[in-house]
């Protein structure tokens, strides 16, 4: 970072000079040597090594103030420490002074930092500031039970009602890549990984399969589900590569479109109530026709229920990728979880 300021700065002071190119090719070696970390007399000796003619300390001690290099090499060191590059130019100024006891003019701070990062630090940290949007494409599959995406929905929980212990609402669902809404469930606490174990064998045992991967955000819910989704893959579908086929991935919830955006249509409604609109809702959206989009790969202008899309997935040109699984393997795996299913989702 030192060593980039000193080329900046040194390459300013080459072209401002009036006067010969040798004497010019001097100052910018006297100001580059004195942004290193060397000694003045150390700094003094290297750069009469390198030039063939004597320079006294006197006239480097001049450069430096001249052209404020100690300030500038001050000003380098503090943002090379800040690694998120969040800190303003009158958090350098007031860094410099109360630390090294440097005072350095704001506009000085400002002009060196927009010199070391390429950018003006108020563009850093301005908020909302990102890297750009997010690709969007046209979602593809090959065909039914390919990838399930899962995800639970705390919107309405018991930290955001904020009503008194046990009064929320969690959700969790579970919809197939293709769109048909597999399983979506009220539960007391979608962040327990055995409430979340047997809401997956729930939609194993009603399927009679499962999908060739999962994919969820992450957390720490989701160590049953892993786990069973893994072992059933491997069990029954031992032909598949993980490395090409992975039985589960973790994205970002930006990134969990499918299931992510079925969120936002849900009522305050108690437990054991919204249970009797989210079935509603299942049997709704399934049978729901779809706009039409040219652009879409995906079956569109048809509703994506079990006796149309994924009854017949052949007449979309899709392929059945469901993986049997029998109810004695699931009922072998919930046997696993310590905390019996008629608790956990009571």
């Amino acid at each position: 970072m030192v060593n980039q300021l000193a080329r900046t700065v040194s390459t300013t002071v080459f072209f401002r000079r009036t006067m010969s190119s040798r004497r010019s090719c001097t100052t910018f070696n006297v100001v580059a040597f004195a942004c290193n970390s060397s000694s003045l007399s150390g700094r003094k000796t290297q750069h009469e090594d390198r030039l063939i003619s004597p320079t006294s300390s006197t006239k480097l001690k001049k450069l430096n103030k001249k052209f404020e290099v100690p300030s500038a090499a001050t000003i380098a060191d503090i943002v090379s420490r800040d690694i998120n590059q969040g800190q303003g130019p009158d958090t350098v100024k007031r860094v410099a002074a109360l630390r090294l006891n440097i005072i350095i003019p704001r506009d000085f701070v400002r002009a060196t930092m927009h010199g070391l990062v390429g950018q003006g630090p108020s563009d850093l940290r301005r908020p909302g500031r990102r890297s750009g949007p997010k690709k969007r494409g046209a979602l593809y599959a090959i065909g039914i039970f390919q990838e399930i995406h899962a995800d639970g929905h705390e919107k309405v929980g018991e930290k955001a009602l904020r009503m008194g212990a046990g009064i929320g609402i969690d959700i969790y669902g579970m919809r197939d890549h293709v769109g048909k809404l597999l399983w979506m469930v009220a539960v007391p606490n979608s962040r327990l990984s055995d409430t979340i174990g047997h809401v997956f064998l729930d939609m194993v045992s009603k399927y009679g399969a499962i999908s060739v991967q999962v994919t969820f955000d992450g957390g720490s819910e989701l160590g049953w589900l892993s786990a069973f989704q893994t072992t059933l893959r491997e069990t029954f579908a031992p032909e598949l590569s993980t490395a090409e086929w992975p039985a589960c991935v973790a994205v970002q919830s930006s990134i969990n479109i499918p299931i992510e955006s079925t969120w936002h249509l849900f009522r305050w409604l108690w437990s054991k109530i919204v249970q009797i609109s989210l079935d509603e809702f299942v049997d709704y959206f399934n049978n729901k026709k779809t706009r039409r989009e040219r652009a879409r790969i995906l079956p569109s202008e048809v509703a994506p229920n079990v006796n149309v899309v994924f009854d017949m997935p052949q007449d979309y040109g899709l392929e059945n990728l469901a993986i049997a699984v029998p109810q004695a393997a699931i009922d072998q795996l919930r046997d696993l979880i310590d905390t019996p299913r008629s608790e956990a989702l009571r």
